[in-house]
């Protein structure tokens, strides 16, 4: 986890207290304009509609501030049940269609011992994510076996711009979160992968970004 020296503390209060107003602002205005009689039904249903996207936005910040103090205290993964890679690839990519999976019969009876809830946050992050880099882009998910390790390996597209600035992306909150969050879903990610044996690692190149998750086999 980063730092939690006194200063850090303060620091990440202050951004805290920074990002929350974000959503804040908008959701005040929202609320004052309807209060108006003059506002028409269309301007009423789009004012509902930033309420709507704002609280939601609002709630995921919390449950970041939520996850972060659970990793803190080692209690973040609930009870850990054998749960089968396909389902579990499954669970992740189903509502994501600009997904490609590529899963091998090898792993057909394969399972992870593990929190399926917390299992599926991590790898939706890193989804999340990559998807963010190119949001027309197609995400390909490779999943291949090395003895009594399973590898999942999240292939995206290359970013106009250049590459990818992998160094502290699992280490430090983001300073642009690629969600409009707080920029602390990755670091839960990774928390999520030690706290079931396993890591998270990215690969950076001018054909694309790789991020590498590696989890212990149930056997």
């Amino acid at each position: 986890m980063p730092d939690a020296s006194p200063d850090h503390s303060v620091d990440l209060l202050e951004r805290l207290a920074h990002d929350l107003r974000g959503p804040l602002s908008p959701l005040q205005t929202a609320a004052y304009l309807l209060r108006r009689d003059d506002v028409d039904p269309q301007r009423q249903k789009e004012l509902l509609e930033i309420i709507d996207r704002q609280t939601s936005r609002l709630s995921g910040m919390v449950q970041e501030v939520s996850d972060w103090m659970r990793a803190r205290k080692a209690r973040l993964v609930g009870t850990k049940e054998p749960l089968g890679v396909p389902m579990l690839v499954e669970l992740v990519c189903a509502t994501r269609p600009a997904v490609s999976v590529d899963l091998p019969e090898s792993l057909d009876e394969a399972n992870v011992l593990g929190d399926a809830q917390r299992l599926t946050q991590m790898l939706g992050t890193l989804l999340d994510w990559a998807q963010a880099l190119d949001p027309q882009g197609t995400i390909t998910l490779r999943a291949s076996r090395d003895g009594e390790v399973l590898s999942l390996r999240l292939a995206a597209p290359p970013v106009e711009g250049g590459m990818v600035q992998l160094d502290g992306l699992f280490r430090m909150p983001q300073a642009v979160p690629f969600d409009e969050g707080l920029g602390m879903r990755l670091l839960i990610a990774r928390e999520i992968a030690t706290a079931h044996g396993g890591e998270i690692t990215g690969e950076g190149g001018t054909d694309g970004t790789t991020v590498v998750v590696r989890l212990p086999l149930d056997e």
